[in-house]
C-alpha cells in the first residue's frame, strides 16, 4: 500500500475503495436505507492490519477483523441515522476547511507538493478526486461526532473533585511518573548580538524586502535566498496556531499579521525572518504562514567578541553580581522571563550535553560559560525534583479527560444498544 493510503488511514476511519466498486461488490448490511457493501469492511480491514504493520493473518483473524469492522461501519451509520433524526448536519464550510486541512497534512506527511501531486498520479487520483473522498469521510466523522456530544451529553454531569480523586486513586498504579525536572535561570547571548554579524544580516533582509515590495514572488525570492528547511517549499509553513510557535517574538510577529500583510524584519536568535499569513481560520485559531530566514551567521571575529561579553557576565556574577540584574540586562533567550527565568523543564528533553552539566551541580551554583550552536549560555541552578508520582493537583484537568473518556467507552456501547432498537438493521451474510 502506498504513501497516499497511509495519510488517508490518519484521518479517516474507514476509506471506501473506489477502483473495486467498478467490480461485482455486494452489500453487507443495511441501515435505515443505507448500504454497507463488502469492499468498504475489506478495506476498513486492510488499513487496520497497514496501521499494525501487519502483512498476513490467518483466516481465522481475518474472519474476525471482519465482524469487527462491520460492526464499527454499523455503528456509525446508525448514529448518522440519528444525526438526522436530531436535525444535527455540518456546514459546508466547516467540511471545507477540515478537508483543506487534511490535504495541507497529506502534503507535510510526502514532504512536497510536487511529490505530493506524484503520489496522486500513481495513485490514479486528482486533487478534485481525492477531496471530494474527504468531503465525504469527514463529514461522517463530524456528524458522528456532534451525535455523540449532544446526545450522549445530555444526561452527562462534570465530573465532581470528589469522583475525580477517587478514579485517581483507583488509577494511580497505571498513571505516568512525573520525570526529573531542574528549575533553571539563564543568560543567553546570542551571536546576533555581535555588531557586524546583525547589520549584515539586517541589509540583506531589508534587501529581500525591497524586492517583494516592489513585485517579486515571495515564493520565489523564498526558494533562492531563505536559510531556513521550508525553502524548498517556497517558504511554506502550512497551517499553524502562533501561541503554538517556541519563538515568541516569531510568534507574536505572525499573530498581528493581517492576511497578505508582509511583517518588518523580526529578529530571533535564528536570525531575521520576513513573513506573511496567506490565509487564516478564525475558528481553529490556525493560520497559513510563510517566511524568509536570514541567519545572522557570526565571523570568528563575532564570536570572539560575544565569547568575551559572556566571560565578563561570568566574572561579574563569580564577584558576587546579582545574577537577576545581569539576566534583566543581558538575556538574549526569548523562552525565558525578564531575570531569565526558564521555569522547571524535563531533566530528559534537555540536551545531552546540558544534562550533563547540570548533573554535577547543586541548587544555587552556577555553570561555566557553555557555548551552543546560536550563542553562549551562563545557567543558574535553582532548584531539581527527581521522578516521582504526579499529585493530584497537578494532572487534576488531564484526569478529567481520562475520566470523561472511561466514562464514554462505558456508556457508549449501552448508546449503541438502544440505537439499534431505532433504526432497523438488515444483516445480508
Amino acid at each position: 500500500m502506498r504513501r497516499i493510503c497511509f495519510a488517508l488511514l490518519l484521518l479517516l476511519s474507514a476509506v471506501p475503495v473506489w477502483a473495486e466498486r467498478a467490480t461485482i461488490d455486494r452489500i453487507v448490511a443495511v441501515i435505515e436505507d443505507e448500504a454497507i457493501f463488502e469492499s468498504d469492511v475489506d478495506q476498513a480491514v486492510r488499513q487496520y492490519l497497514f496501521q499494525k504493520g501487519r502483512t498476513s493473518v490467518t483466516p481465522e483473524e481475518r474472519q474476525e477483523l471482519f465482524r469487527d469492522a462491520l460492526d464499527n461501519l454499523i455503528n456509525d451509520k446508525l448514529v448518522i441515522a440519528q444525526a438526522g433524526k436530531l436535525g444535527i448536519d455540518v456546514p459546508f464550510a466547516e467540511v471545507e476547511t477540515a478537508v483543506n486541512k487534511a490535504l495541507d497534512e497529506n502534503r507535510k506527511v510526502i514532504g512536497s507538493d510536487e511529490a505530493f501531486q506524484a503520489q496522486l498520479a500513481q495513485e490514479g487520483l486528482s486533487v478534485d478526486e481525492l477531496k471530494k473522498l474527504y468531503r465525504t469521510q469527514i463529514r461522517n466523522r463530524m456528524l458522528v461526532e456532534r451525535v455523540l456530544q449532544k446526545d450522549m451529553a445530555r444526561n452527562r454531569n462534570a465530573a465532581t473533585d470528589e469522583e475525580l480523586m477517587a478514579f485517581y486513586e483507583q488509577n494511580k498504579a497505571r498513571m505516568p511518573q512525573r520525570p526529573e525536572v531542574v528549575h533553571l535561570q539563564t543568560i543567553f547571548i546570542g551571536f546576533e548580538t555581535a555588531s557586524s554579524t546583525a547589520s549584515e544580516a539586517r541589509k540583506k533582509v531589508d534587501a529581500l524586502r525591497s524586492r517583494i515590495i516592489t513585485g517579486e514572488d515571495f515564493a520565489e525570492v523564498a526558494k533562492a535566498e531563505s536559510d531556513d528547511p521550508s525553502a524548498p517549499l517556497g517558504g511554506d509553513l502550512g497551517f499553524l496556531r502562533p501561541q503554538d510557535l517556541r519563538e515568541p517574538t516569531f510568534a507574536a510577529a505572525a499573530a498581528a499579521l493581517k492576511v497578505g500583510e508582509l511583517s518588518e524584519p523580526v529578529l530571533t536568535v535564528y536570525g531575521y525572518h520576513l513573513i506573511e499569513v496567506m490565509e487564516q481560520r478564525p475558528e481553529t485559531g490556525e493560520v497559513h504562514l510563510r517566511h524568509i530566514l536570514v541567519r545572522a551567521d557570526p565571523s570568528d571575529d563575532d564570536i570572539q567578541q560575544v565569547f568575551a561579553s559572556s566571560n565578563k557576565i561570568y566574572e561579574e556574577i563569580r564577584a558576587g553580581a546579582s545574577f537577576d540584574s545581569l539576566a534583566a540586562r543581558f538575556n538574549t533567550d526569548p523562552a525565558a522571563d525578564k531575570q531569565g527565568d526558564l521555569g522547571w523543564l524535563r531533566v530528559g528533553e534537555l540536551p545531552q550535553f546540558f544534562q550533563d552539566v547540570l548533573a554535577n551541580m547543586n541548587p544555587g551554583d552556577v555553570s561555566q560559560v557553555l557555548r551552543e550552536a546560536t550563542g553562549f549560555r551562563i545557567v543558574k541552578l535553582l532548584g531539581r525534583e527527581g521522578e516521582r508520582p504526579y499529585q493530584f493537583t497537578e494532572i487534576k484537568e488531564d484526569l478529567r479527560r481520562l475520566y470523561d473518556q472511561d466514562r464514554f467507552a462505558r456508556t457508549y456501547d449501552d448508546y449503541i444498544k438502544d440505537l439499534r432498537t431505532r433504526f432497523p438493521v438488515e444483516m445480508r451474510i
